[in-house]
Protein backbone atom coordinates (compact mmCIF):
# COMPACT_ATOMS: atom_id res chain seq x y z
CA UNK A 1 0.00 0.00 0.00
CA UNK A 2 1.45 3.39 -0.89
CA UNK A 3 1.41 6.21 1.51
CA UNK A 4 0.20 9.47 0.86
CA UNK A 5 3.86 10.54 1.15
CA UNK A 6 4.72 8.65 -1.67
CA UNK A 7 2.34 9.55 -3.99
CA UNK A 8 3.18 12.25 -7.14
CA UNK A 9 2.06 15.35 -5.97
CA UNK A 10 0.85 17.84 -8.38
CA UNK A 11 3.29 20.14 -9.81
CA UNK A 12 3.20 23.59 -8.88
CA UNK A 13 1.91 26.99 -10.39
CA UNK A 14 5.46 27.62 -11.41
CA UNK A 15 6.01 23.82 -12.58
CA UNK A 16 3.28 23.74 -14.76
CA UNK A 17 3.64 27.16 -16.00
CA UNK A 18 7.40 26.30 -17.45
CA UNK A 19 5.82 22.81 -18.89
CA UNK A 20 2.71 24.35 -20.63
CA UNK A 21 5.10 27.15 -22.53
CA UNK A 22 7.55 24.45 -23.25
CA UNK A 23 4.89 22.46 -25.32
CA UNK A 24 3.07 26.19 -26.55
CA UNK A 25 6.44 26.71 -28.06
CA UNK A 26 7.42 22.75 -29.78
CA UNK A 27 3.86 23.13 -30.73
CA UNK A 28 4.36 26.61 -32.58
CA UNK A 29 7.88 25.61 -33.50
CA UNK A 30 6.45 22.12 -34.80
CA UNK A 31 4.51 24.37 -37.42
CA UNK A 32 7.73 26.64 -38.21
CA UNK A 33 9.20 23.31 -38.68
CA UNK A 34 7.16 22.20 -41.40
CA UNK A 35 6.96 25.53 -43.20
CA UNK A 36 10.99 25.46 -43.58
CA UNK A 37 10.89 21.98 -44.73
CA UNK A 38 8.45 22.60 -47.47
CA UNK A 39 11.15 25.49 -48.61
CA UNK A 40 13.96 23.12 -48.19
CA UNK A 41 15.24 25.22 -45.38
CA UNK A 42 16.10 24.10 -41.67
CA UNK A 43 13.96 26.14 -38.95
CA UNK A 44 17.78 27.58 -38.09
CA UNK A 45 17.77 29.39 -42.15
CA UNK A 46 14.59 30.53 -41.16
CA UNK A 47 15.35 32.40 -38.06
CA UNK A 48 18.22 34.22 -39.72
CA UNK A 49 16.13 34.71 -43.08
CA UNK A 50 13.33 36.76 -40.83
CA UNK A 51 16.05 38.48 -38.74
CA UNK A 52 17.67 39.81 -41.62
CA UNK A 53 14.60 40.98 -43.35
CA UNK A 54 13.02 42.55 -40.06
CA UNK A 55 16.42 44.32 -39.42
CA UNK A 56 16.07 45.90 -43.30
CA UNK A 57 19.21 45.69 -43.50
CA UNK A 58 22.17 44.50 -42.61
CA UNK A 59 23.06 42.52 -39.51
CA UNK A 60 27.01 42.02 -38.02
CA UNK A 61 26.99 38.09 -37.18
CA UNK A 62 27.49 38.52 -33.68
CA UNK A 63 23.89 40.55 -33.69
CA UNK A 64 22.78 37.86 -36.35
CA UNK A 65 23.90 34.99 -33.71
CA UNK A 66 22.23 36.76 -30.48
CA UNK A 67 18.93 37.75 -32.55
CA UNK A 68 18.58 33.75 -33.78
CA UNK A 69 19.97 32.76 -30.45
CA UNK A 70 22.54 30.72 -32.29
CA UNK A 71 26.27 30.22 -31.74
CA UNK A 72 28.77 31.94 -33.75
CA UNK A 73 29.77 28.56 -35.22
CA UNK A 74 26.08 27.63 -35.66
CA UNK A 75 25.58 30.96 -37.67
CA UNK A 76 29.04 30.65 -38.98
CA UNK A 77 27.95 27.84 -41.20
CA UNK A 78 24.30 28.91 -41.84
CA UNK A 79 25.24 32.28 -43.10
CA UNK A 80 27.67 30.09 -45.17
CA UNK A 81 26.02 27.86 -46.27
CA UNK A 82 22.71 30.70 -47.18
CA UNK A 83 25.68 32.63 -49.05
CA UNK A 84 26.14 29.89 -51.31
CA UNK A 85 23.24 29.28 -52.76
CA UNK A 86 22.66 33.19 -53.02
CA UNK A 87 20.19 34.27 -50.40
CA UNK A 88 23.35 36.27 -48.53
CA UNK A 89 26.08 38.06 -49.15
CA UNK A 90 28.94 39.31 -46.75
CA UNK A 91 30.30 42.40 -46.91
CA UNK A 92 33.69 43.74 -44.91
CA UNK A 93 32.65 46.62 -42.40
CA UNK A 94 35.03 49.42 -43.75
CA UNK A 95 34.48 51.35 -40.37
CA UNK A 96 35.81 48.21 -38.43
CA UNK A 97 38.28 45.93 -40.25
CA UNK A 98 37.74 42.94 -37.52
CA UNK A 99 34.14 42.81 -38.48
CA UNK A 100 31.83 42.41 -41.63
CA UNK A 101 28.18 42.44 -42.85
CA UNK A 102 25.80 39.95 -43.61
CA UNK A 103 22.81 40.94 -45.92
CA UNK A 104 20.04 39.10 -47.85
CA UNK A 105 20.39 39.27 -51.54
CA UNK A 106 17.10 40.35 -53.26
CA UNK A 107 16.92 36.58 -54.09
CA UNK A 108 17.19 36.21 -50.51
CA UNK A 109 14.52 39.11 -49.53
CA UNK A 110 11.56 37.57 -51.19
CA UNK A 111 12.64 34.07 -49.81
CA UNK A 112 12.73 35.56 -46.19
CA UNK A 113 9.07 36.80 -47.39
CA UNK A 114 7.75 33.76 -48.46
CA UNK A 115 8.75 31.92 -45.92
CA UNK A 116 7.66 33.72 -43.14
CA UNK A 117 4.56 34.07 -44.55
CA UNK A 118 3.91 30.19 -45.08
CA UNK A 119 4.89 30.38 -41.38
CA UNK A 120 2.73 32.54 -39.94
CA UNK A 121 0.27 31.19 -42.16
CA UNK A 122 1.38 27.52 -40.00
CA UNK A 123 0.94 29.44 -37.12
CA UNK A 124 -2.74 30.78 -37.82
CA UNK A 125 -3.90 27.59 -38.75
CA UNK A 126 -2.60 25.86 -35.67
CA UNK A 127 -4.25 28.98 -33.74
CA UNK A 128 -8.00 28.37 -35.69
CA UNK A 129 -8.46 25.70 -33.54
CA UNK A 130 -8.61 27.66 -30.11
CA UNK A 131 -12.45 29.33 -29.25
CA UNK A 132 -12.39 32.52 -30.63
CA UNK A 133 -10.21 35.48 -28.28
CA UNK A 134 -8.18 32.81 -26.62
CA UNK A 135 -5.32 33.74 -28.56
CA UNK A 136 -5.24 37.43 -28.62
CA UNK A 137 -6.29 36.49 -24.80
CA UNK A 138 -2.79 33.99 -24.25
CA UNK A 139 -0.95 36.87 -25.93
CA UNK A 140 -1.72 39.67 -23.71
CA UNK A 141 -1.14 37.64 -20.81
CA UNK A 142 2.12 36.36 -21.78
CA UNK A 143 3.11 39.57 -23.10
CA UNK A 144 2.44 41.48 -19.65
CA UNK A 145 4.03 38.34 -18.01
CA UNK A 146 7.09 38.81 -20.10
CA UNK A 147 6.80 42.69 -19.35
CA UNK A 148 7.55 41.58 -15.55
CA UNK A 149 9.17 39.06 -15.81
CA UNK A 150 12.15 40.87 -17.86
CA UNK A 151 12.89 44.04 -15.79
Amino acid sequence: MTTKSHLPQPPGTAQLLARQTVQLAAVMDAAAEKAAAASGLTRADVDVLHSLHQARGRLTPSELAAACRLSSGGTSNIVRRLAASGYLIREANSTDGRSSWVQLTEEGSRLAQTVTDAVDAGHERLLQRLPDGLAEQLSRLLGDALTQLER
